[in-house]
């Protein structure tokens, strides 16, 4: 079957303005502020023909994504695979509390710190928390899907050059790391933890394209 060139548009939101500030908020499921909720309206204000939309399931994600795909008549599919990092016993602490160091479990260990795991999330797992090895595969499950789901789109679209939407809802840290796979950066890696900063009401924009081949490529638009 022959396969139709096909550009596709994925917009990274990051949730707004939290109610309660200064805490390392993972699983902790708190609502936006209304600073929040309107950070999201002003970013997706510009966005057209959305003719898809995933979201964390966490609240502060959800809330505006279901009023969202409510506007403007679509159904929203809400994963899982996009919730922030679990940080087990550290969630829904205060950074000040967070940045002293954390009693260490053995004399041959040394006490965890929010500081330890910033340089080096691969060797220092949140206590009781989620590791990035399981971190980062829900995203790449959920990023290899969507991509699949492009591929596929190809084999069966006759139109060429046609642009489909897609919106993703999602937390600071799920969005740096998929931007980490776009640009090709290291992983395992803590480039896109130190280097790559996604503020609250955030919009990214990635363009993915399917080749003559099938193959989706996704890049990174500025």
């Amino acid at each position: 079957m022959e396969i139709s060139l096909l550009v596709f548009n994925v917009y990274l939101l990051r949730h707004g303005e939290l109610v309660e500030s200064g805490i390392l908020c993972g699983r902790s499921d708190i609502a936006l502020s209304h600073n929040g909720k309107q950070q999201l309206v002003e970013a997706t204000k510009g966005l057209v023909d959305i003719s898809q939309c995933y979201s964390s399931p966490l609240i502060r994600c959800r809330a505006f994504a279901e009023s969202y795909c409510q506007q403007i008549d679509i159904s929203l599919k809400v994963t899982p695979d996009l919730q922030e990092m679990d940080f087990g016993a550290w969630d829904g602490q205060s950074y000040q509390t967070l940045w002293q160091p954390q009693t260490a479990i053995s004399n041959a260990e040394k006490a965890l710190t929010l500081g330890g795991f910033w340089q080096n999330p691969w060797r220092c797992q949140p206590p009781n928390g989620e590791t990035m090895t399981s971190f980062t595969a829900r995203i790449d499950r959920f990023w290899a899907d969507l991509l699949a789901q492009f591929e596929q789109s190809a084999q069966k679209d006759q139109q060429p050059y046609r642009t489909k939407n897609t919106l993703v809802v999602s937390h600071g840290g799920v969005i740096r790391y998929i931007l980490a796979k776009v640009l090709g950066l290291p992983i395992p890696g803590v480039n896109h933890m130190a280097n790559i900063d996604v503020p609250y009401g955030a919009l990214i924009h990635l363009q993915v394209t399917v080749d003559e081949s099938g193959k989706a490529w996704p890049k990174l638009m500025l």
